[in-house]
């Protein structure tokens, strides 16, 4: 899975894409607005690294998005498992809010700064409240709760589980039951897709 790219940037194109060359390729790659804006006034043919999430939706091509820090990647991924946001919405809030100052609307109920997020509204933005003011607290199963520090190994486990083309909900259950605190991304992926899938019990060479 992609992680991070460093490349030069050669063009940012309105409101949200960037063409960032790295090596023999030229990635195109959405991200946050207000970044990309940043990035078309100050860092035009200079080097910088990119936080990258890959999504492989279903019928679709596959598509990089981007973020200049860890924290922001991390909550882009969060935002698009949630059923009611997905990776467009997702990134409109990270346009708006900082991963500190969303975490600050939700905990304080303004449902009003939330329906200024382009996409969004008054009407949205009530029901999307109700699905955002869980995401930062931890994750529990069966009153056992999962550290924070491994957090974003069950997430990014889901994330790829689902564009494997298996549902969200069987997914999640399925990591929940037979995630350890010891396990890696890849381990953790490896037994989910012993559940999920049969075929996959056997062994590779």
């Amino acid at each position: 899975m992609f992680y991070k790219i460093r490349g030069i940037v050669k063009e940012v194109f309105s409101p949200n894409r960037l063409i960032l060359e790295s090596a023999v390729f030229f990635w195109e790659i959405y991200m946050p607005f207000s970044l990309a804006e940043i990035l078309r006034q100050n860092f035009l043919g200079k080097e910088i690294e990119v936080f990258v999430v890959l999504l492989l939706r279903k019928n679709e091509y596959p598509e990089l998005y981007g973020f200049l820090n860890q924290e922001e990647r991390e909550l882009f991924i969060k935002l698009n498992n949630l059923s009611k946001v997905g990776p467009k919405l997702a990134l409109n809030l990270l346009s708006v809010f900082s991963p500190e100052e969303l975490r600050k609307v939700i905990e304080e109920r303004r449902i009003k700064d939330l329906a200024r997020v382009p996409g969004i509204g008054e009407k949205r933005a009530e029901r999307l409240f109700l699905e955002l003011k869980g995401l930062f607290g931890k994750i529990t199963r069966k009153g056992f709760t999962i550290p924070l520090e491994k957090e974003r190994i069950l997430l990014e486990a889901k994330a790829c589980l689902v564009n494997l083309g298996f549902q969200s909900k069987e997914v999640e259950e399925t990591l929940f039951r037979v995630f350890e605190e010891e396990d890696t991304l890849e381990n953790l992926i490896k037994k989910a897709l012993k559940e999920l899938a049969p075929a996959f019990q056997e062994e590779r060479p």
